[in-house]
């Protein structure tokens, strides 16, 4: 397995872009995401890892992670991972057509997949697709997060056959909510809901599988911004605040507290190249394992990292005016989507041991 240890020039190049922009921003503030996402398709960051037949840039997931990264540390909430990365490689599968729209910033696809009984048991769908005078489904997604135009659904069909199926945002029979990180959230009811047939049998499911795969990593690139930025935020802390007359930051175990964050950090960044390389394998058993593994140890570094971050702030660190508490509610968000850690760590060992 071949790793991508240090980015390209290039890639730093768009690194320094984003984390420019993102510098300007307040993270206690959900900020505009129409704008958000107008800028950044202005940008080319929605081409970026899109092949050349799609409108994109002909990058790789290693360049939507370098984006997704920096996005991560201003808690951007547009949906970008979601519908500018997954939904555009999931409609790849469809036509390049239908991708191009999303690299011009024209469509907002999110894959709607996720349901309250699955809990991470992906295969599990009990939404039903049955046909009627046209397409009609049945059933309950949850956990969307996202201001998408369309929604991508999965459902099985009458024979058991899996397919995916489109439906428009503005006809789609939704609930919307807010996340604890401040997101738009939204549960979908389907009540023999008109919907169009995109895919159906293996191709719906190896597309399936691949966007699942990918929303694992991506997510887990944005989350591992997140904690950048509350580490560098409370490394910062520590030598600014005086107690005693002395910077904490002096202090022998509040030192070693510092560098198990970092340690975690660090591990996380590692095991994100594993799952971008596992991506890129074109095997998809090894995709799978690797992305389950990418998602649970991020998660898992994630919740100490900014957990540890509002610890050492005090007090301060738990207010809503005090942006470290806002990273930590991204982590906790991120860790318990898709069946939460502990499910993915069942899943790697289902995948890698049978």
């Amino acid at each position: 397995m071949d790793l991508q240890i240090l980015p390209t020039e290039e890639q730093e190049m768009l690194r320094e872009s984003v984390r420019r922009w993102a510098s300007t921003r307040d993270v206690r503030e959900p900020g505009n995401a129409e704008a958000d996402w107008a800028y950044g398709a202005e940008q080319g960051w929605l081409m970026a890892g899109l092949p050349e037949v799609a409108g994109g840039l002909g990058g790789s997931d290693v360049d939507s992670a370098v984006i997704a990264e920096e996005l991560g540390r201003a808690l951007v909430r547009s949906g970008f991972v979601e519908c500018g990365m997954v939904g555009a490689h999931l409609l790849l599968a469809v036509s390049p057509e239908r991708a191009e729209e999303v690299a011009l910033g024209g469509a907002k696809p999110v894959l709607a997949h996720d349901e309250p009984g699955m809990r991470g048991h992906f295969p599990n769908i009990e939404t039903k697709a049955t046909e009627n005078d046209g397409w009609k489904l049945t059933g309950t997604k949850s956990a969307i997060v996202g201001e998408p135009t369309s929604l991508v659904v999965s459902a099985r069909q009458t024979d058991g056959a899996l397919a995916l199926f489109e439906i428009g945002a503005l006809s789609a029979p939704v609930r919307s909510y807010e996340t604890i990180d401040q997101r738009a959230g939204i549960e979908l009811h389907l009540e023999d809901t008109p919907a169009q047939l995109l895919l159906s049998g293996s191709a719906a499911e190896n597309a399936l599988k691949e966007a699942i795969d990918r929303a694992l990593v991506l997510e887990s690139a944005e989350a591992l911004g997140a904690m950048e930025a509350a580490f560098d935020m409370t490394r910062d802390y520590l030598m600014t605040r005086k107690q005693y007359g002395q910077l904490i930051g002096e202090f022998q175990a509040l030192r070693h507290r510092i560098a198990d964050m970092f340690i975690e950090l660090e591990q996380a960044r590692s095991i994100l190249q594993v799952g971008l390389s596992g991506l890129a394998s074109g095997k998809t058993s090894e995709r799978a394992k690797l992305a389950a593994a990418t998602r649970a140890r991020v998660a898992q570094a994630g919740l100490f990292v900014c957990g540890q971050a509002i610890q050492l702030h005090g007090g301060i660190g738990v207010t809503d005016e005090y942006p470290v508490g806002h990273f930590y509610k991204r982590l906790v968000a991120f860790a318990n989507r898709h069946g939460g850690e502990a499910r993915q760590v069942e899943r790697f060992a289902e995948l890698a041991y049978g």
